[in-house]
């Protein structure tokens, strides 16, 4: 049985895909057009979720290496799957061949694309789901292109970033060196000249020279100007495939299809399944051992104070839950482990009254029955800490001296105390826990640490406290 999409009652011609597909690379701006069997348009679909989790997974797994080394790990996992079609646009350099196959798979990477983008077009979370990892692909896949492939992209799609010439690079080259240290030879490199505006991250960062409003991004950072834009159409064409599905509410064979991947789509939290290794294998009786190696100071603070006190304020308690609820702590495992610490100065009855209700509230079994997430630091900062409170960013909310008599506990001589009292004082919280984990795991963490569960998973696998799992996603089914 065959689908129609768009207008076309027949196949388009091979001249027609090649204006339409002439690059590996795609913004997916129009509707694809053409017929299709319905089996296949499924699988192609399947398929795609399939890349989209293992985007969501590399990412998450591998947030300290860099992109081109992302991608060639999704690729190598497509190739071991047999999905050797998108292993192959993942990988081009742009678009150097243009055979009835390479047009093929292009209109599947199309059709693949918009086919998901209206199955999530009204589910908020599966949507945002969505978004984030095109917008991860689409950043891998660019990474690819090479000089030719890059300009060509830039043909195709109207964009008129002009590459600078020899000589006006030789007039600002002692610039150019000096804000663009990361690039070993400005001579040999490739630089194009946008407006400002389009490169703000870049800019943020000081990594361009900018002169009367115009950026000198070299080609490597390039992908900086174009994601932003892959975002904004992402986003602006969310409403127009919301439409397209109401459209089609009436037809039974787009509404089973989409009903069925609304089914299939997993949203996973970034935080839980970081590392199924370390969700798979924490237990009660690890927790004041890996509170001593593995847990970042906010988490140690609030465990070494339950532990003596056998209390936590209420943000205490919610900090500390969810953030055990994120390393994998059940919430069987939960109860039991609070209400051994709370009735050593309570009893029973008062911990069931008192707090059993909030504990399964945090694991979503209660009230509104969401499913609360793991603080992130920059909502652990902004907590409200009182006098009598334990809960917050150490970095952040602890006076000097309290900090510093807990650096000393954790083992850190006066230099190493020193270095790290510098950065809070200067309110980089976040580098502060970052040189924190280097001290203490004698290695160098380029990228911020962001988030405790993050600090603990990262801290799990150099530990190597757990058994090497496969990353591998199973196939959708």
């Amino acid at each position: 049985m065959t689908t129609r999409l768009q207008d076309s009652n027949k196949l388009p011609s091979a001249r027609c895909l090649r204006d339409v597909y002439s690059h590996d690379l795609q913004l997916y701006k129009n509707v694809p057009f053409g017929e299709l069997m319905l089996n296949e348009l499924q699988e192609l679909c399947k398929t795609r979720l399939i890349v989209l989790t293992l985007v969501e997974r590399i990412h998450l797994q591998k947030q300290n290496v860099s992109v081109s080394q992302r991608k060639s790990v999704l690729v190598e996992m497509l190739r071991q799957k047999g999905l050797d079609e998108f292993a192959r646009l993942i990988s081009s350099s742009g678009c150097k061949s243009h055979t009835d196959m390479d047009l093929c798979v292009r209109r599947r990477d199309h059709i693949s694309h918009y086919i998901l983008r209206c199955a999530v077009a009204f589910d908020k979370c599966k949507k945002r789901w969505f978004f984030k990892q095109e917008a991860r692909l689409f950043k891998w896949r660019f990474s690819s292109l090479d000089n030719e492939g890059l300009r060509q992209f830039m043909y195709i799609n109207n964009f008129d970033f002009t590459p600078i010439s020899q000589s006006e690079k030789k007039d600002i080259k002692e610039y150019l060196e000096m804000s663009s240290a990361f690039i070993n030879d400005v001579n040999s490199a490739q630089f194009y000249k946008i407006s400002f505006c389009c490169v703000p991250s870049l800019i943020k960062k000081r990594k361009v020279l900018v002169i009367n409003g115009e950026a000198f991004v070299p080609q490597q950072e390039m992908m900086f100007a174009f994601v932003p834009y892959f975002k904004a159409i992402l986003i602006s064409r969310f409403e127009a495939a919301r439409e397209a599905r109401a459209n089609l509410y009436n037809d039974e064979r787009f509404t089973n299809i989409f009903a069925k991947l609304e089914k299939i789509i997993h949203i996973e939290n970034a935080l839980l399944v970081q590392d199924a290794i370390v969700k798979e294998y924490v237990s009660l009786d690890q927790l004041d051992e890996l509170s001593e190696i593995s847990y970042p100071l906010c988490m140690r603070v609030l465990h070494k104070a339950l532990r003596k006190n056998h209390h936590l304020t209420h943000g205490g308690r919610v900090q500390y839950g969810l953030f055990l609820k994120g390393i994998g702590i059940s919430l069987s495992d939960a109860l039991k482990f609070w209400k051994n610490e709370f009735t050593k100065i309570m009893d029973e009855a008062a911990f069931k009254r008192e707090h059993i209700y909030q504990i399964k509230f945090l694991y979503g079994t209660e009230g509104g029955r969401r499913d609360y997430q793991p603080y992130k630091c920059r909502k652990i900062m902004e907590s409200v800490v009182g006098p009598r409170d334990c809960h917050g960013c150490p970095f952040k909310h602890m006076p000097s001296n309290t900090l510093e008599n807990e650096l000393a506990d954790c083992g850190f001589n006066a230099p190493e105390r020193s270095t790290i009292m510098d950065l809070t004082k200067d309110g980089l919280y976040s580098a502060a826990c970052t040189k924190y984990y280097n001290i203490k795991h004698d290695c160098i963490q380029d990228t911020l640490i962001e988030h405790p569960n993050i600090y603990f998973n990262e801290s799990v696998k150099h530990h190597h406290l757990c058994h090497d799992v496969n990353p591998e996603v199973e196939d959708i089914r």
